[in-house]
């Protein structure tokens, strides 16, 4: 949603629908060689994070669904969702300033020149971050 300002936003209460671009949610390797040796490492997806900024967090365990008005206006996301339960008033910029991390599972073959050789390297993350307002909505009813 957007303000009457213009920036972003979201409602406390409602449905906060997260989710990343498919396409950077797939298994990725990259191979290096020099003559006879040679490495290569794989990087799968394992699961996503979210940190409201405010209070709160939500793990997944895929990239989300993206929104669509098909779903219904205060539809909750299938997968992966968030509802924020206070404003972002008095916050710096009156904006929560969230994060997502994309949790890695990431290991290495290769061989030595004579060997195979290989690991596991320690989970990596892959992070991104947004500030946007947390808006408090009320409805006034004229009689």
């Amino acid at each position: 949603m957007r303000l009457p300002d213009g920036q972003d936003a979201t409602i406390v209460g409602e449905h906060t629908w997260i989710w990343t671009d498919r396409r950077a949610w797939a298994p990725t390797s990259k191979r290096v060689q020099v003559g006879p040796v040679w490495a290569e490492v794989r990087a799968v997806p394992t699961g996503m994070t979210f940190t409201s900024g405010n209070g709160g967090a939500a793990s997944c365990a895929g990239p989300g669904t993206p929104y669509s008005r098909s779903f219904g206006l205060h539809a909750a996301s299938p997968d992966c969702g968030f509802v924020y339960q206070r404003s972002s008033i008095g916050l710096p910029g009156d904006r929560v300033r969230a994060e997502w991390a994309i949790a890695w599972s990431v290991s290495w073959t290769g061989w030595d020149g004579t060997s195979a050789v290989g690991g596991d390297f320690p989970q990596m993350l892959s992070r991104a971050s947004d500030t946007f307002a947390v808006a408090e909505v009320q409805a006034l009813r004229a009689t």
